[in-house]
């Protein structure tokens, strides 16, 4: 007897527990299931770097770029991305010391191509709007001829590998903003001709006093615009 009457107290007092999580309201929750798994979307930057030692790589200026979000809906999104920037660039000639021999800067512009995976931090939902993630960008990075560098440096075309954090906001089920900071790594290669005492002034130290190759960290920041379609599969 006594076993039934606590049986029948636990019922009594979790009845109303399991009734309020099952009535529970899903408009009003702070998570909400994103409807769609397809965005494409435009996005405005700025490109933040040093250049390398010498800032004769290009390094700072506006980026305009296309986005095309597939599998965005869960917690992996696969994206592929192409940017256009109007960067700038220094240039040193490599027969003068590097106090006077620096000039610019210069515009280059650089083509940027990228496949994109991020991993959605609060899955295939949203939370009052938000979806933060961090994500990895591998691709290239292509660049215009400069004919005012007579050195021998050239940037050409370089691979690229670029993490970052970012958040989208949802505007409602298709609209949703993307802020996010970024940081590109690229590998620079350095001219003999930058290694070696200046021959206009041979008394002064070469522009490079490392090795020929050098890794460069340059800041990337983007807000952007995206719209919502119907999933893929």
């Amino acid at each position: 007897m006594t076993r039934r009457l606590l049986a029948v107290a636990a019922a009594l007092f979790l009845a109303p527990t399991a009734a309020a999580q099952v009535g529970h309201d899903p408009s009003r929750s702070p998570y909400q299931t994103l409807k769609y798994g397809q965005f494409m979307g435009l996005a405005a930057g700025y490109f933040n770097g040093n250049g390398g030692a010498i800032g004769v790589a290009p390094h700072k200026g506006g980026v305009l770029g296309f986005r095309y979000d597939f599998l965005g809906a869960n917690t992996m999104t696969l994206g592929l991305s192409a940017s256009y920037g109007r960067l700038q660039r220094d240039i040193v000639d490599a027969y003068k010391s590097i106090q006077t021999g620096r000039s610019g800067p210069f515009d280059q512009s650089v083509l940027f191509t990228e496949l994109i995976l991020q991993f959605n931090l609060t899955g295939g939902k949203t939370w009052h709007g938000l979806d933060p993630y961090v994500s990895a960008g591998m691709g290239l990075a292509i660049v215009s001829h400069t004919p005012a560098d007579t050195s021998g440096f050239k940037f050409r075309t370089k691979a690229t590998l670029t993490p970052g954090i970012g958040v989208r906001y949802f505007l409602n089920d298709r609209l949703f903003l993307r802020v996010e900071a970024r940081t590109t790594f690229w590998q620079i290669s350095y001219p003999a001709a930058y290694r070696s005492s200046p021959a206009l002034d041979p008394g002064k130290p070469p522009a490079i006093t490392g090795g020929a190759k050098e890794w460069v960290t340059n800041g990337w920041y983007q807000i952007g615009l995206s719209y919502a379609f119907h999933r893929p599969f």
